[in-house]
């Protein structure tokens, strides 16, 4: 980023006007299991203004459900269809790419797994012709093996998102990009990323509302996921610096630029 062509500051996000909010949650609503300070005010008062807002994260561990009810104990009204993960446009894909019935080598979440599983796909170690990767704290060097040998006979590499690191209550860990990249780097084989910095989450959580890009708003704390995602959706990005700390070394611009909610 230079000097010339910076983001915009404002003193409060009140000072835009806006007919939707799309938010990242990692780093804007919570980081781990508190929640940001001033961020369940902030959405108490859209909804009681009658403003519509969608959550969209590349954070796959969780369902729709688990989620909202996670952010419901912090204090924002969530409902399931509010949330839009990148397991939800990652299962999507292989869905729209692959039949029932196609053999899968997942890292990831208990749950994930559980949604490939019920999707029809067969969960597999060896012969898969995906490696879908999401990030999974179990992730060891045995499966990094197995995912190497499945992606080197041929099985596509998938990757949740390419968050290489994410906020938490007492600092940051690694994403599940770095996760993906470590296999990439093994096998020589690019992922194919879901979720942010594509815009097919922002457009899922724009269609949920029923609205267009043009009125809407997206929160994020990194530049080179939440904030390219919405310009490529022509969806106005604010980088909010309660999460990941802002990258001088990014290409990417943020449209405006918030302290805190």
């Amino acid at each position: 980023m230079n000097a010339s062509a910076a983001p915009k500051r404002l003193g409060s996000i009140d000072e835009l006007d806006f007919s939707a909010v799309l938010s990242d949650l990692d780093g804007i609503v919570y980081r781990g299991e508190t929640a940001v300070p001033g961020a369940a005010e902030r959405f108490g008062r859209w909804r009681e203004q009658g403003l519509p807002y969608c959550f969209v994260t590349n954070n796959a561990e969780k369902s729709a459900a688990e989620f909202a009810d996670k952010i419901g104990r912090l204090g924002i009204a969530c409902a399931p269809d509010q949330v839009v993960t990148s397991a939800d446009v990652a299962l999507g894909h292989v869905q729209a790419h692959y039949p029932a019935g196609t053999r899968a080598y997942c890292i990831g979440s208990p749950a994930l797994k559980r949604r490939l599983d019920e999707a029809g796909f067969v969960l597999a170690e060896e012969d898969a012709e995906i490696v879908l990767v999401a990030l999974d704290r179990q992730f060891d060097y045995q499966m990094m093996k197995t995912a190497l040998r499945n992606v080197l006979g041929g099985a596509a590499l998938i990757g949740t998102n390419p968050d290489l690191i994410r906020p938490i209550a007492d600092g940051f860990e690694p994403g599940a990009g770095a996760i993906a990249q470590s296999i990439a780097a093994a096998s020589g084989v690019d992922p194919l990323y879901m979720g942010k910095p594509g815009p097919a989450i922002i457009e899922t959580a724009l269609a949920r509302l029923g609205v267009g890009p043009e009125g809407a708003i997206m929160l994020g704390d990194q530049l080179d996921t939440d904030i390219l995602a919405a310009q490529r959706a022509n969806v106005r990005g604010i980088f909010v610096e309660t999460g990941v700390p802002l990258s001088r070394k990014s290409a990417v611009i943020a449209d405006y630029l918030v302290s805190r909610l």
